[in-house]
């Protein structure tokens, strides 16, 4: 029997349920966020052959799905939120009701790749367990690729600053849809824990790390195109907006 995953159960708040429409309209269509979202898919993919068996959990708006299908991949996509779920549909995502801790019995494991994609683990209380309920979820050799809001992140402290707002970076609550949601942060050294010795970590690098999100005004350009080629320095992958961890199954 796998070890419980306690999942907070804030992905099923009304209030991503509230969000949901705004989320695809506000975050889904920003350029930066296309160029973010562009290099964690290509995490997905590579090497990847046509059908792979992908896991999408805490799937959102269905925008990696609905990427993911259309490059060739057989994607189960798995969402807490109704109004998330609703959205996805709009763009052919048929999301199953689930998380981390309780995915649907439809869900059929092994996959080839879980994606837990733009602060997921954002969501987790505590990652007890997360090593063993990927292991069952995935074939040997299987991937997992991460990506969490980063606890650190200069520039966007320097922009909430800049705009008179405070810092969010390691608030415990964030604002959505009007209410107050607990958020966890976590670092590379306690997900690379969390993952044990089942896991080998391949990757590991920043997403935003010159450039703030968009809410704070962040767009490509000149520091867009330079932030890959910084963001996987020891010193610097943990200060973007968020953490990208790519990590393969080894027993």
């Amino acid at each position: 029997m796998s070890t419980p995953f306690p999942f907070a159960p804030v992905g099923a708040s009304p209030a991503f349920d509230r969000e949901a429409l705004h989320y695809r309209l506000n975050w889904d269509t920003k350029p930066i966020v296309g160029i973010w979202r562009g290099r964690v898919l290509a995490e997905v993919l590579a090497g990847a052959r046509c059908g792979v068996r992908v896991v999408d959990i805490g799937s959102g708006s269905g925008a990696d799905a609905a990427a993911l299908t259309a490059a060739g991949c057989s994607v189960t996509a798995v969402e807490p939120s109704a109004g998330m779920r609703a959205v996805a549909a709009q763009r052919g995502v048929n999301a199953l009701a689930g998380d981390l801790a309780a995915l649907p019995a439809l869900v059929l494991a092994p996959f080839d790749v879980a994606l837990l994609n733009f602060g997921v683990l954002n969501c987790v209380p505590a990652l007890e367990g997360l090593e063993a309920r990927l292991r069952e979820m995935l074939v040997l050799g299987g991937r997992v690729v991460l990506v969490w809001m980063s606890a650190r992140c200069p520039v966007d402290t320097l922009a909430c600053l800049v705009r008179g707002r405070r810092p969010r970076r390691r608030r415990p609550q964030a604002i959505v849809a009007g209410r107050a949601i607990p958020v966890f942060w976590w670092s590379v050294a306690e997900v690379t824990a969390a993952l044990g010795s089942s896991f080998r970590v391949r990757r590991v690098e920043a997403l935003g790390l010159l450039v703030p999100s968009p809410e704070l005004g962040g767009r490509p350009g000149l520091r867009s195109a330079i932030d890959p080629w910084l963001s996987r320095l020891p010193l610097l992958r943990e200060w973007g907006d968020h953490t990208l961890l790519v990590a393969e199954r080894v027993a």
